[in-house]
Order: C-alpha cells, then sequence, then structure tokens
C-alpha cells in the first residue's frame, strides 16, 4: 500500500509508512482489512473503565497512549527497581519496519524500567494497555543488570474499535532473568499491532508466555536474540480465536552465541470463522555451536470454518547443533470424546474437557504469578460456548 492520502493513519502523521500486504511474505497470512479499512483519529481524552485483575505489585498504566497517573500505582517500588516514566528511543525493534516506524513517529508516552545488578524483585510489575477509541501508540524498554530478576505482565484491554501499537524491548544482563507475559484480552473490535524484543547476554534467561484471548485482528512478532553464550529462553503463547477474528503470532529467536537453548511451544484453538497464524523462525548464526533449538505449533479446529496457517522453519549455518520443528493441526479425537461421553457427560461437555486440556499445558505453565489464574477464568467462560 503507497503512503498517500488515503493511508489510514493519514491524519496522524503527514508521512505514514507504506503498510505491507499479502504480496510480503512476512504478511501473506495477515490480511490488514481491519487496519486499512478504517481512517484512524487521535484518541479522546475520556475516561475508561479498567476490568483487569490485580497481580499486587506496582502498576502502570496507560490509557489511550498517555500515561494516567490516577491509575499507576509506582510509589512503593523495591530499592534497586527505577521506572521513569518517558518515552524510550527504539534501540531493538528498528523502525525500518512499518508498523514499528508508525510507533517510532507517533507514540507520546511510554516507560523505562531498570533493575540494578543482583536485586530480585518478588512481585510482578503490571503494565496496563487501555484503549477506548481512535489509535494509540506506546513503548516500554525494561533493562536488567547483571544477576537481576523480574516478571512483568503486559494486559491490553478496552472497549469498543480501536487500534493500539505496542512495543516492549528487554535487555538482560549476565545471569539476568525475565519472565514476561502478555495477554490480549480486549474488545472485539480491537486492533493490535505489538512487538517484544529482546536480547540476551550470556547465561541469560527469558521465559515469555503470550495469550491472545480477544481481539478482531492481532499480530504479535517476538524477536529473541541470543546474544550471550549459555543463555536460554522459553517461548509459549496461546490464542483462542472465535467469530471473525485473526490472532497471529510471528516468532524469530536467534543463536548468535554458542551453548544457548530455546524452547518454543505455540497453540491455537480456532472456532467459528476465525483464523490462527503461526510464524516460527529459528536461525542459528555461524559459530554458534552447541545450540539446542526446539519449536512446536498444535492446532486445534473446532468448526469446519476455522483456518489456521502455520509456518515453522529452522535457517541453520553452524554444525554440532541440535535443532527441531513440528506442527500439528486436527479436530478434536472422536475416539476421546466417545470415551468422556460414555464416562456420563454430553457432548458439549465432552468438547469442552478436551479443549481444556488442550489449551492448560499452556496455561498451567503462565510464568508470572497471577496470569494463569486469570486466563483461566476467562477460558472457563468461553468454554460455556462451545456447542456440539
Amino acid at each position: 500500500m503507497n503512503a498517500t492520502a488515503t493511508h489510514p493513519f493519514a491524519a496522524l502523521t503527514p508521512n505514514p509508512p507504506a503498510l505491507p500486504g499479502i504480496r510480503d511474505e512476512d504478511w501473506r497470512f495477515t490480511p490488514l482489512r481491519a487496519v486499512t479499512s478504517q481512517a484512524w483519529a487521535a484518541p479522546s481524552a475520556g475516561p475508561i473503565k479498567l476490568d483487569v485483575p490485580d497481580l499486587g505489585g506496582a502498576r502502570l498504566v496507560f490509557v489511550n497512549g498517555r500515561a494516567d497517573e490516577s491509575l499507576s500505582r509506582l510509589g512503593n517500588l523495591p530499592k534497586g527497581v527505577a521506572i521513569a516514566r518517558e518515552l524510550p528511543p527504539l534501540r531493538l525493534a528498528g523502525a525500518d519496519r512499518p508498523f514499528a516506524a508508525l510507533n517510532d513517529k507517533l507514540a507520546r508516552a511510554g516507560a523505562r524500567i531498570r533493575v540494578a545488578r543482583n536485586v530480585k524483585v518478588e512481585r510482578p510489575l503490571q503494565v496496563v494497555y487501555a484503549g477506548g477509541d481512535g489509535a494509540a501508540f506506546a513503548r516500554v524498554a525494561i533493562e536488567l543488570e547483571q544477576g537481576a530478576e523480574l516478571s512483568v505482565a503486559e494486559c491490553f484491554v478496552g472497549t469498543g474499535m480501536h487500534f493500539l501499537g505496542a512495543i516492549t524491548e528487554a535487555v538482560i544482563g549476565p545471569n539476568a532473568s525475565l519472565k514476561y507475559a502478555r495477554v490480549i484480552a480486549d474488545s472485539a473490535q480491537a486492533v493490535h499491532m505489538g512487538e517484544f524484543h529482546a536480547r540476551l547476554g550470556r547465561d541469560a534467561r527469558l521465559v515469555l508466555d503470550s495469550i491472545a484471548l480477544e481481539a478482531e485482528l492481532a499480530r504479535t512478532e517476538i524477536r529473541v536474540e541470543l546474544d550471550g553464550e549459555g543463555s536460554r529462553c522459553d517461548l509459549r503463547g496461546l490464542a483462542l480465536a472465535h467469530a471473525h477474528a485473526l490472532l497471529d503470532h510471528q516468532i524469530q529467536v536467534d543463536h548468535a552465541r554458542p551453548h544457548a537453548t530455546s524452547r518454543q511451544l505455540f497453540r491455537n484453538i480456532v472456532d467459528d470463522k476465525a483464523r490462527a497464524v503461526f510464524a516460527g523462525r529459528v536461525i542459528v548464526r555461524p559459530g554458534a555451536m552447541g545450540t539446542d533449538a526446539q519449536q512446536t505449533n498444535n492446532n486445534l479446529l473446532l468448526s469446519d470454518d476455522a483456518r489456521v496457517d502455520t509456518k515453522p522453519s529452522l535457517e541453520i549455518y553452524a554444525d554440532d547443533v541440535k535443532c527441531g520443528h513440528g506442527a500439528t493441526s486436527g479436530q478434536l479425537d472422536p475416539g476421546a470424546v466417545f470415551f468422556l461421553r460414555s464416562r456420563g457427560l454430553d457432548m458439549r461437555q465432552a468438547r469442552a474437557v478436551l479443549t481444556w486440556a488442550f489449551a492448560n499445558e499452556i496455561i498451567q505453565h503462565a510464568a508470572v504469578e497471577g496470569v494463569g489464574a486469570s486466563v483461566t477464568k476467562v477460558m472457563h467462560e468461553r468454554l460455556k460456548g462451545i456447542e456440539e
């Protein structure tokens, strides 16, 4: 798409970047009709009601792309933790891609989070993005010094039709550990273009959960650079798509140094006429011997009209590595359904039990305290709607 006066973000910036189309390889499974069909304006400054479980620690809230001091809670930060409410520069995302470029142009609020050397933060830090109308952009930078430990839960909620572009970047120092959760539980008319970028130092650890529960279109790009020997990332994801939703995970793990480990497990549950996308890419750079990388994508289709596009891939340029990937797609096992019905469950109950079991492997291992319980509640509500 050309950046002309008909560009959907033309009202927000005089020179918006051209948006990708389905002829772009990285976007061929992700049509942008939900983006291009609107002329996006700046959001209003009106209040919005938050419906987000409180995880008990510090909380930073953005409403329509602006920091909301009345809803945030940052007064009792642990010693060694600093949060500056300022817009950080893009360091890892790069502004050469369209929605990162839009964020670079249009973001007006953000935060820089820094944890000092060997400081271990006990309670999760919660970052909430709430949208009500218009198009909003924000970004957060996380820096963990050597030996630091932090948990962060980013939650996306809102009402009505709105667009949110949010970028989080994390630099994880030697022997440091970040547990990170990203939960999209927005309105059925919301559009998300989100990115998470991380660079790991020697023996650093990242555990990430990306869970998409509700939106019209949600694309999450996760890019991890294992830039330290002995570093490790565990990436898990779950998308629960229904109605006409399109939920998309784009993953890239770059093994840049020797003896690093990565694990990916992403699952999609797709009902009605919804779609889910998984594209996973593992790169093993020259000299990154001893790499151990595994990638798995499992998909459950609950209707004949549901669709999943999956594209796992490996690019290996080093010897002495252990890498593998696989993907499966299918419907509920008729034998398992029959077994549960023979034990007294009706068809609806049997389908709900099996669907929950498929999702629960992701949910029960949620790394950030409190996230699993909140997602479980949403899942149980959604499973009530599964019909024969």
